[in-house]
């Protein structure tokens, strides 16, 4: 199951709230842009979604590939409860895990790892860091696949970070890197690394980096 008939079904399993929440995130993250980055997944095997929050994406690249067999890690318990319960409702062998990336006691290996939206919520002093253990739990081979914002348009930037900043307040730093920063840091980490910008109607400045581990 894909696009709006497998995110139909994700909101429907969602408290009211949390239901508006997963829209709002769906709009920003449209299918154009899964499908892009559900392509670049390995269509079985164990996979790691970090900061996970409420299981949104783990139901949705679950639903495209039943095969699948993902992680969810997220510090946050509530959400992690509620990423369980959306799963079980969907029938998807899914599991989740609550800690920090940093430190949580994530087992690997894993054949593939996505971050989306989340490293610019990662400390500057930790982003490195937070890619080497990432690149740890990968098999030779894997793919690491970070969806983030890149830093131009300057415009496109600000939007982000004034929606960025309703979200989390103003106390949570952010550190948002061009891509060409984090495809130098991947390749020093051992990465053969592969990027694309995805327009959108809204002034986001989407970038999707596809790292295979060397």
């Amino acid at each position: 199951m894909y696009g709006r008939e497998a995110i139909a079904k994700i909101a429907r399993a969602l408290p009211f709230v949390e239901r508006v929440y997963a829209n709002i995130r769906f709009s920003i993250l449209r299918p154009k842009l899964l499908s892009v980055m559900d392509l670049l997944l390995t269509d079985e095997g164990r996979i790691l979604d970090v900061g996970c929050g409420f299981g949104l994406f783990a139901a949705y690249f679950g639903q495209t590939q039943p095969a699948r067999r993902i992680l969810g890690v997220d510090p946050d318990a509530r959400r992690i409860e509620l990423a369980r319960s959306v799963s079980n409702g969907l029938g998807l062998a899914n599991e989740f895990l609550v800690g920090d990336v940093r430190d949580a006691e994530v087992q690997g290996p894993f054949d593939a790892v996505y971050v989306l939206d989340v490293m610019h919520h990662i400390p500057a002093d930790s982003q490195r860091a937070v890619l080497e253990r990432l690149r740890d739990l990968l098999v030779t081979g894997g793919t690491l696949i970070v969806k983030d914002i890149t830093t131009e348009p300057r415009f496109g930037l600000l939007f982000t970070e004034l929606l960025d900043r309703v979200m989390v307040g103003m106390d949570e730093p952010l550190k948002y890197r061009h891509h060409r920063d984090w495809g130098a840091m991947l390749s020093e980490l051992g990465f053969k690394v592969r990027m694309v910008r995805v327009p959108d109607v809204l002034p986001y400045p989407h970038v999707v980096i596809a790292a295979t581990k060397l």
